[in-house]
């Protein structure tokens, strides 16, 4: 008896450390989440900061070979932008030089044979990338605007850095680059589509060459309590604020200058802060304090990255990343909204984040190629000529069985007549899976 009593303390011992095991490897798994432990497993009641170089990362990494033939890749296992990142570094960039292209050239520079990009959604500063990069860079050069970072195989010691909107760019000399250990970190992709990038509508868009195979997947999600943003965003007792209800809208007023409004059918929080103006001067003034208005929020996701800029109404928009595909249907306006005003700032974010991964109850249906998704728009009657964006991204959709359990479905997203719109959206405009669209930052 004394025998199988220590076995079966044993037992349980084992499976006490399986356990703990099993969840120390889900909660570490950053590749996947592209976040830190320390993201998942915080108290929704701690604030926890990012910084400038986990938000304001390219979030596409595209390869060509010495034929020309381009691939958008990733590795699930590693995430590879974030590997890169450390690597670059270490390196060390000298003063930019200007480059001149031709609608034609910048193309041509663009789709280069054996280069790696690194890709951004939308403009970011020199500045800007400077601190992401840890780089120093000079005050005359910090308001460069580029979208896209290019390391040609043929000038291991040059960086192109090009602006996809005004077709102009500027190159910087390197030092202490290792392109080498660059080509060897991109061996280890696990996905790789073929891709070609062409110009459609003036605005430079990735076009995929092949039926898209893209992963499906399901997460858990966690709902944050909006008395943790009363507290953080408002900066005292929420007992002690003017608090008024009214059918799913909570809204809570210091009675000055601050107003906090919950919508808790939409899981979203509307902020405005009137107490003190913030500097917009800038791109990278701005793009700097809407990092920082973002960390004033707390507990934003570890796989959140910058999205968008609109700078006439001075709004930043950051979106949740899963395999560095951006989330779209998160809310109407993406994860995060910033908007710096002449007096105050706008927030707008959602309550839901993604947490733990789940086996997806079916496969993704494989996309068409890019052109064929658009000849079947045109002839559904679209106007092609009102698109100004093409993404391949994820929608973001409640699981049937439950709703604490979000299903990420690849697709491509369209910026049609100012929102994005999902193409089942735009095919089949009654259907349930599609039944909302995201306006842009305007």
């Amino acid at each position: 008896m004394k025998i199988r009593h220590l076995l079966l303390k044993l037992s349980l011992v084992i499976m006490v450390i399986i356990s703990l095991v099993l969840s120390w490897l889900i909660w570490t798994n950053n590749a996947r989440f592209q976040r830190d432990t320390t993201d998942v497993a915080t108290p929704k009641t701690q604030t926890t900061s990012k910084n400038v170089n986990e938000v304001y990362l390219p979030t596409q990494l595209l390869t060509s070979n010495e034929t020309g033939a381009k691939y958008l890749v990733y590795n699930n296992k590693e995430n590879l932008i974030d590997a890169l990142h450390k690597k670059m570094t270490k390196w060390r960039f000298a003063r930019p030089q200007k480059m001149n292209f031709t609608s034609k050239s910048y193309l041509a520079a663009v789709n280069q044979a054996d280069a790696v990009s690194l890709v951004y959604p939308h403009n970011i500063s020199y500045g800007v990338f400077g601190k992401a990069f840890k780089q120093k860079v000079a005050r005359v050069n910090q308001q460069r605007l580029f979208n896209r970072i290019i390391l040609p195989a043929a000038h291991a010691d040059t960086v192109y850095f090009l602006n996809d909107q005004h077709k102009t760019g500027f190159k910087v000399t390197l030092r202490h680059a290792d392109q080498a250990a660059i080509q060897a970190r991109l061996k280890k992709t696990t996905m790789r589509l073929p891709v070609t990038e062409k110009w459609f509508n003036n605005r430079l868009q990735m076009y995929f060459l092949r039926n898209v195979k893209v992963t499906q997947y399901s997460y858990l999600v966690t709902k944050q309590s909006p008395t943790t943003f009363v507290t953080s965003l408002l900066g005292g007792d929420p007992s002690a604020l003017e608090t008024k209800e009214q059918k799913d809208l909570t809204t809570y007023s210091d009675g000055t200058y601050k107003n906090l409004a919950v919508d808790h059918r939409k899981g979203t929080v509307d902020f405005e802060d009137y107490s003190k103006d913030i500097a917009r001067k800038t791109p990278t003034v701005a793009l700097t304090n809407g990092h920082q208005m973002l960390n004033k929020i707390g507990n934003t996701p570890g796989n959140m990255r910058y999205f968008d800029y609109e700078t006439k109404t001075h709004t930043m928009v950051y979106r949740s990343y899963v395999e560095g595909l951006p989330v779209f249907n998160q809310t109407d306006f993406g994860a995060v909204k910033v908007q710096l005003l002449k007096n105050g700032v706008k927030l707008n974010f959602s309550l839901y984040a993604l947490q733990v991964p789940l086996p997806a109850d079916k496969a993704a249906t494989p996309l068409p190629t890019t052109q064929t998704a658009l000849d079947r728009l045109s002839a559904a009657g679209y106007d092609l000529t009102k698109i100004t964006g093409i993404k391949l991204g994820y929608h973001w959709g409640v699981n049937a069985s439950s709703s604490s359990v979000i299903d990420l479905t690849p697709t491509y997203y369209y910026h049609y007549n100012g929102k994005w719109v999902s193409f089942d959206q735009l095919l089949n405009p009654t259907s349930d899976a599609a039944t909302t669209s995201e306006e842009r930052a305007e």
